[in-house]
């Protein structure tokens, strides 16, 4: 469940008190949440006023491909290293850790597993899925939620839309699941196309503006970038796809508990039809089948298939054990 900044910032606080402070920490969530400034007032919290800007060491992608490379781990270790100018606790902060490449993220594995003295490890990112589980498993993940609810996309609209009306019509079953994951990919794929368009356009307005005027060079770096960036959005878009979907069996569950804090508030009576379908016990598996998803995804696995068997666990059938226990069969991925 994702905190507000506000939220956040007191446990940490809290934790702090009590010196129950993990040593690497994932702070998570989409822009506009607060991430950066969680970050600066858990240096104040933990130093106090012995909080000096030397003892706060911070890396985040500086090249032109936008990526955090192995020598700037390696600056940032060293960093963290050396004794404290003022601080109780020195700070090694990596911003847009999803831009991590490889060889810097297995770099910093072992600074992860032991930290260096009176040192704390932040990760900072809205894709958290783009890490690598060893990193992920390594830190206690913060996942914060925006500050206000904008309003949905066209895509979210539609997708949240025709998962509502798919359960209407054929309940949970494995219909259901095969139908909603055609839907899901196609809106997938409508998304990746938005995103293609709109970078090819930014490079023909590049190579017009600047075909007479360099050697040719950039356009290689710049197809490259528009590539890997197109890759990042092309995430960033699915995983906010699937937070829409865990957004209604949220409510759903906070409608069960009478919570009046819907994340789709506008469909607060598809969440209520959908709360007296299933068991408070059967919402939590469902959900944890699609915070899941994204796990998976990481992994190198075929999209599609690790999709639908998903959503088979998320809106397939119940499977009735022999003692009558009902329960979500989870399909080992």
């Amino acid at each position: 469940m994702a905190f507000s900044r506000e939220q956040a910032s007191r446990y940490l606080a809290e934790a702090n008190s009590q010196g129950r402070l993990a040593h690497s920490f994932l702070f998570s969530g989409p822009g506009g949440s607060g991430k950066r400034r969680l970050v600066t007032e858990l240096f104040g919290v933990v130093n106090g006023n012995l909080a000096d800007p030397a003892d706060f060491h911070r890396i985040e992608p500086e090249s032109k491909s936008r990526k955090i490379l192995v020598e700037q781990i390696r600056e940032l270790e060293a960093s963290l290293r050396m004794h404290a100018t003022r601080a109780r606790v020195k700070f090694g902060v990596i911003y847009d850790a999803d831009r991590l490449m490889p060889q810097a993220a297995n770099a910093f594995l072992k600074t992860l597993e032991e930290p260096p003295d009176h040192s704390l490890v932040i990760l900072v990112t809205a894709l958290p899925e783009a890490l690598l589980d060893t990193i992920r498993s390594r830190c206690i993940e913060v996942p914060l939620r925006a500050v206000g609810k904008s309003a949905l996309t066209a895509e979210e609209s539609e997708l949240v839309g025709e998962l509502f009306r798919i359960i209407a019509a054929d309940g949970f079953c494995v219909m259901t699941a095969l139908k909603f994951s055609r839907v899901f990919l196609g809106i997938l794929g409508k998304a990746r196309e938005r995103i293609e368009t709109e970078h090819s356009a930014l490079l023909r307005k590049d190579q017009t503006a600047y075909k007479q005027t360099t050697d040719g060079a950039w356009l290689e770096q710049l197809q490259e970038r528009l590539s890997t960036l197109t890759e990042s959005r092309y995430v960033k878009a699915r995983a906010n796809l699937i937070l829409k979907i865990t957004e209604v069996f949220g409510d759903a569950l906070r409608t069960k508990h009478q919570s009046p804090f819907l994340d789709l508030a506008e469909y607060s009576a598809s969440a209520a039809n959908l709360a007296a379908r299933l068991s408070s016990g059967e919402l939590l598996k469902r959900l944890d089948a699609l915070q899941s998803l994204n796990d998976c995804l990481a992994t190198n696995v075929q999209e599609a298939l690790a999709i639908e068997v998903a959503f088979l666990d998320a809106f397939g059938p119940a499977v009735q054990k022999p003692n009558g226990q009902v329960f979500a069969e989870r399909i080992v991925r």
